[in-house]
């Protein structure tokens, strides 16, 4: 399964928010820096998903702010 993030590096407060089926915003505090912020909203995401972390893979968007994970 495939899954498309916004994503919100830097923020106040993280959050994760459905925006609609295999679509997600996901905020996290952390800064796009050395992938901190990439594997924060992976985390984040498998918290969510309530998931291993290990089963999320980035396939897309390791510099940009729209990101798809797939789920394994």
């Amino acid at each position: 399964m495939r899954i498309t993030v916004n994503a919100k590096p830097g923020s106040r407060a993280a959050s994760v928010k459905l925006i609609e089926p295999d679509r997600y915003e996901i905020a996290v505090t952390q800064l796009p820096e050395k992938g901190k912020a990439n594997d924060a909203i992976r985390r984040a995401l498998a918290k969510h998903l309530r998931v291993a972390p290990s089963r999320l893979s980035l396939l897309m968007g390791v510099t940009s702010r729209i990101k798809v994970f797939e789920l394994q």
